[in-house]
C-alpha cells in the first residue's frame, strides 16, 4: 500500500496540484518566504505582539500574593479585550501591509510576472495563488504565536476557557486572512510597489478609523434628504458598520467575550455612541432588546438585553461572520478584474 501512495506529504501535494491550478503559485509564495527569512521575521513580530503581553500578565500574577476571585474568573476575557482587541485591529494590519503589499507589484516591476504568466498559469491563478500563499505566510506564524499565548493563559491564575480562546483564535486568524487578501489584491491592481503601499495604507486607515464616520454620515444624509428616520435609519447605519472587517471583528469578539444569551445583542448595541437619544430605538426596535444597566466584568454598563422579538438573524454572529469572509472573495475579484485588463 505504501508503494502505491508514497509519502503522505507527496500524495497530498500531488492531489492539491491536480485539483487547483493556482496551488503551485501559492506553494512557491510560501517557499520564497521561508528562503527570504520573511516567515521568521513575521514569527518574531507576532510573538512580540501576542506572547509578550500574556507572559507579562503571567509573571505579574504569579508573583502576586493574592489574585481577586473575579479577576481569576474573568481575567481571560479582560485580557483579550484589553489589549488584544487593539493589537489585532491596529497593529496586526500594519504587519500585514508590509508583508503583503509587494506580493504582485514587485514581480510586475521586476519582470518576473511575465515569466510566471508564460507558464501554464492564468492571471486568475496568479491572483488566487498569491492570496492563498501570502495568507499562509502570515497565518502560520500567527497561529504559532497564538498557540504560545494560549499556553501562558493556561498556566496563569486566570480560569482558562478553551472555548473562548478558540473563538478568539478563529476570529483573529480570519481577520488577518481577510486583511491579507485585501492587501494582496491591492498589490495586483497597482503597477508599482509605492502605489501598492500607498493604496494599502489608505485602505488600512479608512477601515480602522474612518468607517464609523462614513456609516454615521450615511444615516445623517438619509434623515436630512430622504426623510428616513427611526428604526430603518439605524438599521441601515448598523448594516454599513458591519460591512467593515475591522468593525465586524470587534463586534464578533465582543459578542464572544460577553455573558449570557444577550451577548450578541449587547455587542451590536456597543457599536453606537452611548448617550445618543436614539439608543432606546436602536436597542428596542433595531435589535429587539431591552436596555438595562447591570454589573459586568468591565463594571457597570448599559447593555441591551435580549427581549421582545430578539436579535434579527441578519445582525446575528453567523451572518456577520459570513459577510466578514465575503471580503476575501470580493477583494480577489476586484483585483482580478483590474489585473486582467492591464498591460504588463
Amino acid at each position: 500500500m505504501s508503494a502505491d501512495t508514497g509519502s503522505d506529504g507527496s500524495g497530498l501535494d500531488g492531489a492539491l496540484r491536480d485539483a487547483f491550478d493556482w496551488y503551485p503559485v501559492a506553494k512557491k509564495e510560501f517557499r520564497d518566504a521561508i528562503r527570504s527569512k520573511g516567515l521568521w521575521v513575521l514569527s518574531f513580530l507576532f510573538t512580540a505582539l501576542f506572547v509578550i503581553p500574556a507572559a507579562r500578565n503571567w509573571w505579574t500574577l504569579r508573583n502576586a500574593q493574592q489574585v481577586p476571585r473575579r479577576l481569576q474568573e474573568f481575567g481571560l476575557q479582560v485580557a483579550i479585550s484589553r489589549p488584544y482587541l487593539d493589537i489585532v485591529t491596529l497593529l496586526v494590519p500594519i504587519v500585514v501591509v508590509f508583508a503583503a503589499y509587494a506580493a504582485v507589484s514587485d514581480e510586475r516591476t521586476s519582470g518576473s510576472l511575465k515569466v510566471l504568466l508564460s507558464l501554464p498559469f492564468s492571471r486568475r491563478d496568479v491572483i488566487v495563488g498569491k492570496v492563498v500563499g501570502r495568507s499562509a505566510v502570515v497565518g502560520v506564524p500567527l497561529l504559532a504565536a497564538l498557540g504560545l499565548t494560549g499556553l501562558f493563559f493556561a498556566v496563569s491564575p486566570f480560569t482558562f476557557k478553551a472555548g473562548v480562546f478558540a473563538w478568539f483564535v478563529l476570529y483573529t486568524v480570519a481577520f488577518t486572512v481577510v486583511f491579507t487578501a485585501v492587501v494582496v489584491s491591492i498589490s495586483g491592481a497597482m503597477s508599482t510597489n509605492l502605489r501598492s503601499l500607498a493604496g494599502a495604507g489608505i485602505v488600512y486607515f479608512y477601515l480602522s478609523f474612518g468607517w464609523n464616520a462614513l456609516a454615521n454620515s450615511i444615516g445623517d444624509v438619509l434623515a436630512q434628504f430622504a426623510g428616513i428616520e427611526g428604526a430603518l435609519r439605524w438599521q441601515i447605519v448598523l448594516f454599513v458598520k458591519l460591512l467593515s472587517p475591522t468593525q465586524a471583528y470587534k463586534t464578533l469578539t465582543n459578542s464572544m467575550l460577553g455573558e449570557g444569551a444577550g451577548a450578541a445583542t449587547t455587542a451590536r448595541y456597543g457599536m453606537f455612541q452611548q448617550g445618543q437619544e436614539a439608543m432606546g430605538t436602536i436597542c428596542g426596535d433595531v435589535l429587539g432588546g431591552n436596555p438595562q444597566v447591570r454589573q459586568t466584568m468591565f463594571g457597570n454598563q448599559t447593555v441591551c438585553q435580549t427581549g421582545g422579538s430578539g436579535l434579527p438573524f441578519y445582525f446575528s454572529d453567523p451572518a456577520v461572520f459570513a459577510s466578514f469572509l465575503v471580503w476575501i472573495g470580493l477583494a480577489a475579484a476586484i483585483s482580478y478584474y483590474t489585473f486582467d485588463r492591464v498591460d504588463l
